[in-house]
């Protein structure tokens, strides 16, 4: 088997030879600590998206039903590459483990709902199969989240 050998400052090491600990040490150069990388108090350019587990229960909660706005209606995304991006279809045509957080649940609605993911992608073939949390929702159990009733809507008349 041959020996794997490394260059090396020729001073340090005349045959070739790994250097020694005790040359590494008593090398001032190896005693000044490394630089650390600066630290940002900047927030991420896109923000953590809400969990979808309930903490007490463990289950993964689920919107009962589309919205009368759900993204996922016909009609709603006019944009085929938008469409692809929310249900998580990469260029290869592939569905990735996301999902989506339905728009009625996410931080400040007015209804105070918790964050559900939107019964559009639970609903669908291709990216429910593929999705990590409703994947953990077949183990740790479904907690259905009803939308608010949409009495008084102008959408309704």
């Amino acid at each position: 088997m041959p020996q794997r050998t490394t260059t090396h400052d020729t001073a340090a090491s005349s045959s070739g030879d790994f250097v020694s600990f005790r040359d590494f040490a008593a090398d001032p150069a190896n005693h000044r600590p490394r630089p650390t990388a600066p630290r940002t108090t900047e927030s991420p350019a896109t923000p953590e998206a809400p969990s979808v587990r309930n903490p007490e229960t463990g289950q993964i909660r689920v919107m009962d039903g589309r919205c009368t706005t759900c993204i996922g209606r016909p009609g709603t995304i006019r944009n085929p590459e938008r469409l692809r991006e929310l249900l998580g279809v990469d260029a290869n045509g592939r569905y990735d483990e996301g999902h989506t957080v339905c728009h009625q649940t996410l931080v400040g609605n007015p209804a105070g709902l918790p964050a559900a993911v939107c019964a559009w992608i639970a609903q669908h073939p291709q990216a429910a199969a593929t999705s990590l949390v409703l994947r953990m929702a077949a183990v740790t159990g479904i907690e259905y989240v009803s939308a608010p009733d949409p009495a008084g809507d102008d959408a309704s008349d």
